[in-house]
């Protein structure tokens, strides 16, 4: 088993990709990765075209791979983070249907001198 942690915006992936069949190579990738961790899920705005790329890669996933969304958003705001009701609904049934929740509250870490 095999661990990976992607960072990546997939509209630029795509805006990037000389053809359709090379973002599909990328997108079958992330698909296939044992642990998928996003960070900052939420901190940019999503259009229609990222959520049906965002929707392919969590249906691709679930039940077979694992995946992190790390989030500075409290999870019950994160309806509306979508502005498509259909997408909104089946990314989330995705992701909290048998999700852990970890909440953590209190000052970031990253203020403190060590």
């Amino acid at each position: 088993m095999h661990f990976g942690e992607f960072y990546l915006d997939i509209i630029s992936a795509h805006e990037q990709a000389e053809d359709s069949l090379k973002f599909l190579g990328i997108m079958e990738n992330i698909a296939q990765v044992d642990l998928l961790i996003t960070d900052d899920f939420g901190l940019m705005n999503l259009d229609v075209e990222k959520y049906r790329h965002l929707f392919e890669i969590l249906d691709s996933r679930e039940g077979r791979k694992s995946t992190v969304l790390v989030s500075q958003i409290p999870v019950k705001e994160w309806y509306d983070l979508f502005k498509d009701c259909t997408y909104a609904d089946a990314c989330l049934d995705r992701v909290l249907c048998k999700a852990y929740r970890l909440e953590f509250k209190g000052e970031s870490l990253r203020n403190q001198k060590f």
